[in-house]
């Protein structure tokens, strides 16, 4: 299972999520995405996800193939 770190840099009472900003990281690794909306802040966490599947795919292919 993978972690991440979320980190919410400004947060305000605007209903529209315009007024929310930070950084999404995956624990272990290099991998960050910036948002500046909240649509952004759940946009950065499917694409991490993403990237982290098709990393754990490729290693399985790897590994299977040997």
């Amino acid at each position: 299972m993978d972690s991440y770190i979320v980190r919410v840099y400004r947060r305000g009472s605007d209903e529209t999520g315009e007024e929310i900003a930070g950084l999404v990281e995956a624990v272990g690794s290099e991998q960050k995405k910036v948002f500046q909306t909240l649509s952004g802040l759940i946009t950065s966490i499917r694409q991490l996800v993403g990237q982290n599947e098709a990393n754990l795919t490729c290693i399985h292919k790897i590994q299977s193939d040997e």
